[in-house]
């Protein structure tokens, strides 16, 4: 099966071709992968008003305009439907052989996930004072851009900080902050607690890899804000 956003350019006759050859082998093997039968034959029912439509609108000398557009709004309805049966029924389906996925277009899954490198970039932070101890926590890829965002190799947001009290000494580095928090979105709060208005929050931020800490980014300097 084409990949899902390849799918929509996949010419005409190789999305015909796919699509009966597809069928032919969810029919054929309908009780062997343990498909369930009413949706194989809504399948085979799909497949007979399909391609009556597809034959006609391939007659460059005798088509209307109106025949293409039946044709173009029938694969668009059809292509659907073979899309969530291919996922619900036979892309992890276990009882489908490996060798039958790949020759009917389908990428079996991948049971061991794609190795991600090391992160070399440092996040582009901002944050913002809200009443009551909250500090809001914006995060980027890119210094101008208009939207938060997370890294491609990054599980998460790492945070590290603490409140330091006015008058005393900032931290030296992120070992000196006690506080951790990981966040899967790339804006999210930090509650410092509404008692602690007027003193500054230090906070050191990094891409985090959670399964490969090794591969986890490069720490902020110390961002400070103070609570409102």
């Amino acid at each position: 099966m084409p990949q899902e956003k390849e799918m929509k350019m996949i010419r005409d006759d190789d999305f015909f071709n796919w699509q009966g050859k597809l069928v032919n082998k969810a029919v054929a093997n309908q009780v062997a992968w343990n498909l369930p039968a009413a949706k194989v034959t809504a399948l085979t029912t799909r497949r007979a008003w399909y391609e009556p439509l597809y034959h006609k609108a391939q007659e460059k000398d005798e088509r209307t305009k109106a025949d293409v557009d039946r044709h173009r709004q029938a694969r668009k309805v059809y292509e659907a439907e073979l899309r969530a049966f291919v996922n619900a029924h036979i892309r992890y389906n276990d009882d489908v052989p490996r060798d039958e996925k790949i020759a009917m277009g389908v990428p079996p899954r991948d049971l061991e996930p794609t190795p991600r490198g090391k992160i070399d970039l440092v996040p582009y932070v901002f944050l913002k004072p809200l009443a009551g101890g909250v500090i809001e926590v914006r995060t980027q890829t890119e210094k101008d851009a208009t939207r938060v965002s997370m890294h491609k190799l990054a599980d998460g947001i790492e945070c590290r900080w603490l409140l330091v009290p006015k008058g005393e000494m900032p931290p030296e580095g992120h070992e000196d902050a006690k506080n951790t928090v990981v966040s899967r979105k790339a804006r999210f709060t930090i509650d410092c607690g509404d008692k602690n208005a007027g003193d500054s929050f230090y906070g050191f931020f990094r891409w985090v890899n959670t399964s490969v800490p090794a591969n986890s980014g490069l720490w902020t300097k110390a961002l400070r804000v103070v609570i409102a």
